[in-house]
C-alpha cells in the first residue's frame, strides 16, 4: 500500500480527492494518512467522477469512525458520532454540487422534434410498445 500527495490538486484526480477530503498526509497537514492510494484509486475507478469519488470516500470514512465509542476522560473527550455526522454532511454537500452541475440521466424523446428524429432514424430498432396497445387485449397481438 502506498501514500502520495504532490501538493497540487490539479496534478491528478487522486491528488484532487486527497485535497478535497484533506487527507494530505504528514508533510502537508501534519496528520497521518488515512486512505491508501489504492483505495482512493479504486473508488475513482468505480465512481467515474472525482467529486463523486471524494463523497464516497467521506461516506466510507464516516462509516469507519462511527464504530468508535464516544468517551470522556477528565477534560479530554472524543465524540466520534459528531465527527461521523460532519463527514456525512460534507459528503452530502459534494453530492449536491454534482446534482447542481447537471450530471445525471438524459431524458429524450419528449419534444415533438425529438420524437420525429427517433422515428426518422433507420438505425434504431422498432419500439416494442406503442400507445394504446393494451386497450383491446383480445385483438390478438
Amino acid at each position: 500500500m502506498s501514500f502520495s500527495y504532490s501538493g497540487n490538486p490539479a496534478t491528478s484526480d487522486l491528488d484532487w480527492v486527497r485535497f478535497t477530503i484533506q487527507d494530505t498526509g504528514p508533510s502537508y497537514s501534519g496528520e497521518p494518512w488515512y486512505w491508501h492510494n489504492e483505495e482512493i484509486n479504486g473508488i475513482l475507478a468505480g465512481a467515474g467522477n472525482k467529486v463523486i469519488a471524494a463523497a464516497e470516500v467521506l461516506y466510507a470514512w464516516a462509516r469507519r469512525i462511527a464504530h468508535n465509542p464516544d468517551f470522556q476522560i477528565g477534560r479530554f473527550s472524543e465524540n466520534w458520532n459528531a465527527a461521523a455526522k460532519l463527514l456525512n454532511e460534507k459528503a452530502d454537500e459534494l453530492m449536491a454540487s454534482v446534482a447542481a452541475t447537471g450530471i445525471g440521466a438524459f431524458v429524450g424523446g419528449i419534444s415533438v422534434s425529438d420524437k420525429a428524429a427517433r422515428v426518422a432514424n433507420t438505425d434504431r430498432t422498432k419500439a416494442a410498445f406503442r400507445r394504446g396497445m393494451f386497450d383491446n387485449p383480445d385483438a390478438g397481438w
